[in-house]
């Protein structure tokens, strides 16, 4: 009887044992496979995440590629202008003539707005970096700035004595520069025409400005093709 009572307390306990060690082996198991998981995971999504990086990089950096072709007929003709420049938006494309300035739509060539405040032959036409406005001047030796969607005056610059030949934005936008025959280089803040700076130094009628990149300079050409580099920050 007692034989009997201990072969089956070690029957007992070889299954306890069993258990046991089948418990341990799929802890482990479970554990290698949930350390697995976690890093097969992490692999994903870094390959996610570089796959995504990279595929911003194509949208954002590749060149659009131009095809080899012949073209005979234009998507629009615009008729009647002397000069035309697009809006750094590509929304909308500036022509001017005689003493008018009008607005197209670039995409389908319609006109949306003109602007006749001028009251002789306009130069030239420059649009601020932001597409919000405008700066024009010509033979009635003033500066124009308006705005792009109302066409209304914001300023009006009377400094120059004589035809106001070009204008330039500052790349920052706050100040504008204008030049002609004159001989000066004027700058000024653009949307209160308040006078900063003038540039006196030309002995012919300045023809073309350019701002540097960081606003610090201006490069003034005239007649006499000199160009002359002027430090105004």
């Amino acid at each position: 009887m007692m034989e009997n009572e201990k072969a089956v307390k070690r029957n007992i306990e070889q299954i306890n044992q069993t258990s046991d060690d089948t418990g341990s082996a799929i802890s482990r198991r479970q554990f290698s496979l949930g350390i697995s998981g976690i890093a097969l995971a992490g692999t994903i999504l870094e390959l996610s995440d570089h796959h995504v990086a990279n595929s911003l990089a194509v949208k954002t950096t590749a060149p659009q590629k131009l095809k080899p072709q012949v073209l005979n007929q234009a998507q629009y003709v615009l008729s009647g202008t002397i000069g035309s420049l697009w809006s750094p938006d590509s929304r909308h494309i500036a022509t001017f003539q005689e003493n008018m300035v009008t607005l197209y739509n670039a995409s389908t060539g319609t006109p949306e707005l003109s602007y006749s405040k001028h009251t002789d032959e306009i130069l030239t036409v420059k649009w601020s970096a932001d597409s919000k406005y405008l700066a024009s001047s010509g033979f009635d030796h003033i500066v124009h700035v308006w705005d792009a969607v109302s066409g209304q005056a914001m300023t009006m610059y009377e400094g120059h004595t004589d035809i106001v030949r070009d204008v330039a934005w500052s790349p920052n936008q706050h100040y504008i520069a204008s030049a002609g025959y004159d001989k000066t280089i004027q700058v000024w803040e653009a949307l209160t025409g308040k006078m900063v700076i003038t540039c006196s130094g030309h002995a012919a009628e300045i023809q073309t400005l350019a701002w540097s990149p960081d606003s610090r300079h201006i490069a003034s050409t005239d007649l006499q093709n000199k160009t002359m580099i002027w430090r105004v920050i």
